[in-house]
């Protein structure tokens, strides 16, 4: 029976030290984990805005370049041009336009080699909005940019040329997050996780530092309870013999009662001045 005593109490004690370490780590290692997650989204999408906007500015300047190009170039020549316009290279498709709006040259996307499906339908996407933007019946796109989805961007620059100025318009579709999604993401775990191990730390040592502490606590009780039960057994002393004191006659047997009270007043202060010293002890710990 003792023995079984003894396993359920280990137990209840081992049950209460998990409930006691869980709480903790709840109040001071959730709040952290939340704060990491939130501070990682905020810069990833900082960090993903910056780059897509660094990618839409390069569509603007790759435009620039292929206008230069384009004044230099016989314009009359439409495999010429087309081949000027295949800008598969930079993920980027281009419509030429005559000083009368009609559409002199596009890139041919049937050059764009080893293409998937649905990078593919992106551009004709981008190729039908430039017809409309250049017709008017649809406003430039590249007013929001956005962190964890493809962005579209428009760019619109004059070609000079004897024969008048034409009109080009590029486009370009740039995905950072879609593009480094794995490493991205394996890199935001592993920030999470080390931050998951540092508040799993950070409960353990307050856990430890709360159990010395309720040991602490546990025998400073003990001991004073212990001295405390000390005391009682001289202050009974000292209560009977009071009484007898009182009440006898007999001045030798007064002597004896006298004596006997005086000895235990003595071990009273004794026990007084342990529990002082110990008082004390504690103090400067």
């Amino acid at each position: 029976m003792k023995g079984n005593r003894k396993r359920n109490h280990k137990k209840t004690i081992r049950k209460k030290s998990k409930h006691m370490f869980m709480n903790i780590w709840m109040r001071t290692g959730i709040p952290i984990l939340a704060v990491t997650i939130t501070a990682l989204y905020f810069f990833l999408n900082f960090v993903l805005i910056n780059m897509e906007l660094l990618s839409g500015s390069r569509v603007e300047k790759i435009s620039v370049e292929l206008a230069l190009i384009l004044s230099k170039t016989d314009l009359s020549d439409k495999a010429a041009v087309e081949k000027k316009l295949d800008l598969s290279a930079f993920d980027m498709v281009g419509v030429l336009f005559d000083p009368d709006g009609r559409e002199v040259a596009r890139s041919n996307l049937y050059r764009y080699t080893d293409m998937e499906e649905g990078r593919m339908t992106k551009y004709q996407e981008m190729e039908e909005t430039i017809i409309k933007v250049h017709a008017g019946k649809e406003m430039n796109r590249n007013n929001q940019v956005y962190a964890f989805d493809y962005n579209y961007w428009y760019a619109e620059g004059p070609v000079s040329t004897p024969q008048g100025e034409y009109s080009l318009y590029c486009a370009g579709v740039t995905g950072s997050w879609p593009r480094y999604y794995s490493k991205l993401t394996a890199m935001g775990l592993g920030i999470f996780a080390v931050m998951a191990a540092l508040t799993l730390f950070i409960a353990l040592s307050y856990y430890n530092l709360h159990r010395r502490q309720q040991a602490v606590e546990t025998a400073y009780g003990q001991k004073v309870n212990a001295l405390a039960h000390n005391l009682k057994t001289p202050m009974m002393v000292i209560s009977g013999y009071s009484e007898n004191f009182l009440a006898e006659i007999q001045t030798e047997k007064r002597t004896h009662y006298a004596e006997k009270i005086l000895e235990n007043v003595n071990k009273m202060n004794a026990i007084v001045e342990e529990m002082l010293e110990f008082t004390r002890d504690k103090q400067k710990e």
